[in-house]
């Protein structure tokens, strides 16, 4: 016979947010707090078909300061360790102690809404080169016709005439 077991809303609180930063990963959370896989899938459905409910949706903000509370000082932790065994550490154990302080950071970042991931995009324009190769003749009729009308331009000198008084204000010499 199996028991039932009544979570508390700020269970179910702390539990959404351990969710959101496990990158809802349902038994990676489930693992982590202990919770049955299929009461979790349960759970998970009905948030996201609507929403937390009222009841855990005010307890998840504190919930939230907590975890990122106790991860933050989990990581510094792991960083004061670090700086610890620097001088006389191997590469593995400053490896594994580096991979918790880049997954405390990614957590802490995703329980406070953070993005966790930067993509970045690059655009250069092509060469002049670049430009023929691939606009064939258009670029070449553009070039062409850019110095044929170079070569008509012509240098002038424009002397502006004086226009004749209209007697208005005549001089009288």
């Amino acid at each position: 016979m199996s028991r039932r077991i009544e979570w508390t809303d700020d269970a179910r609180a702390a539990v959404y947010v351990q969710w959101v930063a496990n990158e809802k990963n349902i038994r990676r959370t489930a693992r982590d707090v202990n919770v049955p896989v299929s009461t979790l899938t349960y759970w998970i459905k009905d948030w996201k078909e609507n929403g937390p409910p009222a009841a855990i949706d005010g307890k998840i903000s504190s919930a939230a300061y907590e975890f990122v509370n106790h991860a933050t000082r989990v990581r510094e932790d792991a960083m004061k360790k670090l700086e610890e065994l620097i001088p006389q550490a191997e590469i593995r154990q400053l490896s594994a102690i580096a991979t918790v302080v880049g997954i405390m950071d990614d957590k802490i970042r995703l329980a406070s809404g953070l993005a966790t991931r930067r993509t970045e995009n690059t655009y250069t324009l092509p060469s002049k080169a670049e430009m023929k190769e691939l606009m064939g003749s258009f670029v070449d009729t553009l070039i062409t016709s850019a110095e044929d009308r170079s070569a008509l331009i012509v240098e002038a000198e424009v002397e502006l005439e004086q226009p004749e008084s209209s007697g208005l204000l005549q001089l009288k010499g």
